[in-house]
């Protein structure tokens, strides 16, 4: 891929990578995608875990620019496995004819400013360097995995595996695996794996409140229910804060009475989803501590009745509040009553150390095991090896705070382009992607249509400012996401600074913002 210049080289090839490479090539640009993996899907490729699952709605996690998709492809269940995911963008990139703009196994390793040309010069593992006037970061807010530092990890004798690296040659079925986590990927693939192996042992630090995700068949007459309200369906998404399809409630947890409280949380718990059950019944469950008690009071209940051990349900129980990313489960409560499943309260007795059999707890205690899972999520990525103006890394930038301008835009960074990076809008992926992609290929359109080809994108530090603090508000009076530590702060890694990373007053609001830039003819972005 010896190009002398391209108009934009797009990074990652997921759903923001392959709308954006569609959007471009539209709109007649000279546009190419790289991407590490040998296939499409960003982190859904990667994702190749026994159990892994989305937990948006199938009719939702799709694209909605394609309509005649919208009715024609198919879903067979309510929720989408990875495979699924993995082919509908298959299908995506083969039905418009886009793979011939797409280089797989080819990862981007630097990216440098260049004031002279005022293009970027990017680096790729393929020893080569592509020159392009814009470049265009489709990788995601968590794009590397976190890797824990435990002491002896070499020693161990059987596979240690991420779940971001599943190597599907391993054989699990009648072995001992210890899994290190309990966010969404944790409980998924112990949901999955524990019917087929001999032993699981659950190394558990902060145990999460889980809701069911009720997994079903959906039958063809709802699918047709969907079909002819599609256009219905999207309006709604682009006027909510987190386009989900659920309604969006004011009601508060405390103006109802006890019952009537207990009523609206057992109905959620019954229809499922655990965005559903935090958004969907009261207004201010995510933001308010005192009416988020009182889910935490149901959830609570909820598990020491399904878990009939008390020593296992006080491990798996929480005592602070519903904050951190709700994961949904396939029978993650009811697994621990078999006798082979076992909790291990790591906040009680941490890891020591991975030994040759296994994992040693601080009480001496040895955990032997065949294979070892680290389902310990994502770092939020602050440095990729991009360099922006005066040589200025994204690493050195953010190393205090992550700093965006719409979650777009950095300033100092010229013609550089963020789809769902750090900082928009906390609402379903699709939607806020395409949301990003059309507001970056218009904006393109417009410098063309004006002469401008020639400027040069770049937010202002005023502006930069001003929209991490209009991040801060929201984080501080949408959510009490930012009270705790997890991926959502950025604080999941030890020696992490506190970051906001979305940004929560919802997607609408967030759609009024870039309609506010847009009329203004993009003043604060043009030099």
């Amino acid at each position: 891929m010896n190009h002398p210049h391209l108009d934009a080289l797009v990074i990652g090839a997921g759903f923001g990578g392959i709308y954006q490479l569609y959007s471009l090539l539209k709109l007649g640009f000279n546009v190419k995608l790289i991407e590490k993996a040998p296939g499409v899907g960003g982190v859904w490729f990667s994702n190749n875990y026994p159990g892994a699952t989305t937990d948006t709605a199938s009719y939702l996690y799709r694209y909605t620019w394609d309509k005649d998709d919208l009715q024609s492809y198919l879903w067979a269940n309510n929720y989408l496995s990875r495979d699924e995911v993995v082919a509908y963008l298959d299908h995506v990139v083969d039905k418009h004819n886009l793979r011939q703009h797409i280089r797989f196994s080819t990862e981007m390793v630097a990216a440098d400013w260049s004031e002279a040309a005022g293009k970027w010069h990017v680096k790729t593992d393929q020893s080569e360097v592509i020159a392009t006037t814009y470049l265009v970061m489709a990788t995601g807010v968590f794009t590397r995995p976190n890797v824990p530092k435990i002491p002896g990890m070499g020693t161990f004798r059987g596979p240690v595996m991420h779940t971001a690296s599943w190597d599907n040659n391993v054989d699990i079925v009648g072995k001992r695996v210890g899994v290190i986590g309990c966010g969404s990927s944790g409980i998924q693939v112990s949901d999955a794996i524990a019917p087929i192996i001999a032993e699981l042992h659950c190394f558990i630090r902060h145990p999460p409140y889980s809701i069911p995700l009720r997994f079903r068949p959906v039958p063809s007459s709802e699918r047709s229910d969907i079909n002819s309200r599609y256009n219905e369906i999207h309006a709604a998404q682009l006027l909510s804060k987190l386009a989900l399809d659920i309604g969006e409630p004011d009601t508060k947890t405390l103006s109802v009475t006890e019952e009537e409280r207990q009523q609206t949380f057992e109905s959620l718990w019954r229809d499922g989803n655990s965005f559903r059950f935090k958004y969907g019944g009261f207004g201010d469950l995510a933001s308010n501590a005192e009416a988020n008690e009182e889910a935490c009071k149901f959830l609570r209940a909820k598990i020491r009745s399904i878990v009939k051990d008390p020593a296992k349900a006080d491990t798996l129980t929480p005592n602070d509040l519903f904050t951190r990313r709700p994961p949904c489960d396939q029978g993650w409560y009811e697994m621990f009553n078999q006798d082979n499943v076992f909790a291990v309260d790591i906040q009680e007795t941490p890891i020591t150390a991975i030994e040759e059999n296994g994992i040693r707890t601080s009480d001496g205690k040895i955990h032997e095991l065949d294979i070892i899972v680290l389902a310990t999520g994502f770092q939020s990525v602050r440095d990729n090896g991009i360099n922006g103006r005066g040589g200025v890394s994204i690493g050195d930038y953010w190393a205090e705070e992550i700093k965006t301008f719409l979650g777009i835009f950095i300033h100092s960074f010229p013609n550089l382009f963020m789809v769902n990076g750090p900082q928009g809008p906390f609402s379903i992926a699709p939607v806020t992607i395409e949301t990003e992609v059309d507001f970056i290929s218009e904006m393109l359109s417009y410098l063309r249509n004006t002469d401008r080809v020639d400027a040069v994108v770049e937010c202002t530090l005023d502006k930069e400012t001003e929209w991490v603090t209009l991040c801060g508000r929201s984080a501080d009076t949408e959510t009490l996401e930012n009270t705790v530590s997890s991926e959502l702060t950025s604080t999941n890694i030890a020696g992490a600074k506190r970051s906001v990373i979305f940004f929560y007053n919802g997607l609408k609001q967030y759609r009024n913002h870039l309609q506010e830039v847009k009329d203004m003819e993009y003043r604060f972005l043009l030099s």
